[in-house]
């Protein structure tokens, strides 16, 4: 097995460092002729290792001035129904879709329950990766109940945000959505998808949104734990 770069090992070490938040947001690194003492490499592994976390969204170069830690996690707050997407933009992020698939299956029994319809009834499957300043950091499955949305297979160089497209091409309100969120570990398929280790922690989410107590969606996400997060208010005590 061949040996692991020393540029990788360094930019691993380094990266841990700021999430552990050895670095805080909004800190400079040490210099790179410091960083260079620290990991005893050459200035040449330094700058590899600042160019990647660059990349990565984890610290920006202001000239003049150093290497700074910036916000590499998009928090999406769960006291209101938004989207991965929604909350990428309020963020300053460009969102875009790396690749989108429109089809039609037919309802499973889980599937079925949660959007209240009868098995093996016809819905309609939105699969597509999404990405954040060209970075993949989410796989998105939505089932949708094709008598909602006529023709959708027609539409689908207008969907980036689901929840937005709905609302403005199909007149729906979505008002509600109960979320299941859990981790998992990147599987091979996952890890080349979003350009990942396999093994790196994911996050994902289950979703149900409705418009006025009716489902609309039954949505699936896979997302990359290291750059999103979510944040939930809580109030008063359920004994």
């Amino acid at each position: 097995m061949a040996a692991t770069p020393i540029y990788h090992e360094i930019y691993l070490k380094l990266k841990k460092l700021i999430r552990d938040g050895e670095y805080e947001v909004g800190d400079f690194l040490p210099p790179e002729g410091e960083l260079e003492k620290i990991f005893n490499v050459s200035r040449t592994t330094v700058r590899r290792v600042v160019d990647i976390l660059v990349k990565e969204g984890y610290i920006e170069v202001k000239q003049g001035r150093g290497t700074k830690v910036i916000d590499f996690n998009s928090t999406q707050k769960l006291n209101g129904v938004t989207s991965v997407s929604e909350t990428l933009r309020k963020k300053g992020v460009i969102v875009t879709i790396k690749s989108i698939y429109i089809d039609i299956v037919k309802a499973t029994k889980s599937t079925a329950m949660r959007l209240n319809v009868d098995e093996g009834e016809k819905l309609y499957r939105i699969q597509r990766v999404q990405l954040a300043d060209g970075i993949p950091i989410a796989i998105i499955e939505n089932y949708i109940n094709m008598k909602f949305c006529k023709d959708l297979e027609l539409q689908v160089g207008k969907i980036n945000s689901l929840y937005e497209f709905l609302e403005s091409e199909y007149g729906y309100h979505i008002d509600y959505a109960k979320d299941i969120i859990s981790a998992k570990s990147a599987d091979f398929t996952e890890s080349q998808m979003l350009d990942v280790r396999i093994g790196a922690a994911l996050l994902t989410l289950r979703r149900v949104t409705c418009d006025n107590g009716i489902p609309i969606t039954y949505d699936k996400l896979i997302i990359r734990a290291d750059k999103y997060r979510f944040e939930l208010d809580l109030y008063g005590r359920n004994k």
